[in-house]
């Protein structure tokens, strides 16, 4: 029966952190909250701006949503973008950040194979490319008390495993 619940931004997003861990751009000491047995990734959907900054106050994150984009006649090939909000109180965070982000994703194919390595094997999906569709650092965060944000946008194409070739449905 295959997993709906899989998605390919969860994968990224993982990879993201990742990178951004292993570079020392993120430090995963400064992501424990009180009460919680596990860091928290710093990389959250919008909804949960207010709870990550009561749980961390002061602290950086990256808010994301995706975009799929129309599906063409290579139907097997999926395109989506990746929409990131680079949040921190210092512009030189965002800068390091968008830096990083910039270095890791405009390679096309060779960013493919960097994120590729990060994932699980048992991966359903491949990447085929990422890009950088737009980097917008800085914007003023009016409502979040002194934060500001960078805005930072990464296309990306990958497939995703088929259960029988004549019907291409996802396996």
């Amino acid at each position: 029966m295959t997993d709906y619940s899989l998605s390919a931004v969860y994968e990224i997003r993982n990879a993201m952190w990742k990178e951004l861990t292993d570079a020392g751009i993120f430090d995963i000491n400064n992501y424990y909250a009180d009460g919680l047995p596990e860091a928290i990734i710093p990389i959250i959907p919008a909804q949960q701006i207010p709870e990550l900054i009561n749980l961390l106050p002061g602290q950086d994150f990256i808010v994301y949503h995706v975009e799929q984009k129309k599906t063409g006649i290579q139907w097997w090939v999926t395109q989506e973008s990746i929409i990131l909000d680079i949040v921190s109180n210092k512009t030189d965070r965002i800068m390091t950040i968008t830096n990083f982000l910039t270095d890791l994703f405009r390679r096309y194919d060779l960013s493919a194979k960097t994120i590729n390595a990060d994932v699980d094997e048992s991966s359903p999906f491949t990447y085929l490319y990422f890009n950088i569709e737009l980097s917008n650092p800085i914007q003023m965060f009016t409502d979040e008390g002194g934060y500001m944000s960078g805005d930072f946008t990464v296309g990306y194409a990958y497939t995703r495993d088929i259960g029988n070739e004549y019907t291409g449905r996802f396996a």
